[in-house]
């Protein structure tokens, strides 16, 4: 099976995305597909940005991202990145509790998208502030020296241990208490010209990708001992265990839910391009 061009994958350098990516490169050989394809491995933002300019082909991008250009992308059915609960990796640090930060200057990871855009909703929607953001490298230490409070996201935010006492915040749990939906924070897309000049090729793409991703989630002990070469003895484990089991790679109906309210929301706050549509799937 040949592409007209090489399928470019946008792979993100988060724990969170070993489920999609471990393991991958081998099924794809195993289909006789692993030359068609090729990687281009960053953070989120840098991944959206990639997406936009037509520099890579899919990717999980930023729900945000999905809805600024969604005129050019599908998304592949099933496939997300969110949390029902709680996300753990997805922090507001504050020195301040988050009720006295109305009017503070906060700093936002340039790493962060949909989670920069979720934290906005809440500081206006929720706690009625009105609040200046800068978006600067994410140092956690540097951004509480320069900051009242920062947005961390990642492997930093899941590891982060300030040197000094700070209020942490999850922003998946104060958005599940707030509305009472999960959250959604990347969808898996596809640009919409590759997916009508490559269907059959993205079909079996796809295909191998949902089947890596339940083989992995179904033992997720396994996954980090091969994935990253750790122990159960290791004090992170069982952190890392527990933030896998914990997080939702599927889309069902609640999820949908979920990054529909967040769209309504962002719209209303002026975060999207255009007004949001339905969801548009690859078949």
């Amino acid at each position: 099976m040949k592409t007209e061009t090489q399928l470019r994958i946008g792979k993100i350098r988060y724990l969170n995305c070993i489920p999609f990516f471990f393991g991958l490169t081998e099924m794809l050989r195993a289909k006789g597909i692993e030359s068609e394809v090729t990687f281009f491995e960053s953070y989120p933002a840098e991944i959206n940005q990639a997406m936009e300019k037509g520099a890579i082909d899919v990717a999980p991008i930023s729900s945000l991202e999905y809805l600024r250009h969604q005129e050019d992308y599908l998304l592949l059915p099933d496939l997300a990145i969110g949390t029902r609960l709680f996300a753990r990796s997805v922090l507001l640090l504050s020195k301040k509790k988050i009720e006295q930060l109305n009017g503070a200057v906060i700093a936002l990871s340039r790493e962060s998208l949909s989670s920069s855009g979720l934290l906005r909703i809440l500081l206006h929607k929720k706690y009625d502030h009105r609040n200046t953001f800068e978006g600067v490298d994410q140092d956690p230490e540097a951004m509480l020296r320069n900051y009242s409070a920062a947005l961390v996201i990642g492997d930093q935010a899941l590891f982060c241990q300030p040197k000094e006492l700070v209020y942490k915040y999850d922003l998946g749990e104060l958005w599940q208490s707030w509305t009472g939906k999960p959250f959604v924070f990347a969808l898996w897309a596809v640009r919409k010209e590759f997916a009508a000049r490559n269907a059959d090729f993205l079909r079996c793409f796809a295909e191998t990708l949902r089947e890596n991703l339940v083989n992995n989630l179904a033992d997720p002990e396994a996954l980090l001992k091969r994935a990253l070469g750790i122990a159960p003895s290791d004090k992170r484990f069982c952190q890392m265990l527990g933030y896998l089991v914990n997080l939702q790679y599927s889309l069902d109906d609640s999820m949908k839910e979920g990054v529909t309210r967040f769209f309504e929301l962002a719209d209303e706050e002026g975060l999207g391009l255009s007004a949001p549509k339905p969801l548009y799937f690859f078949e």
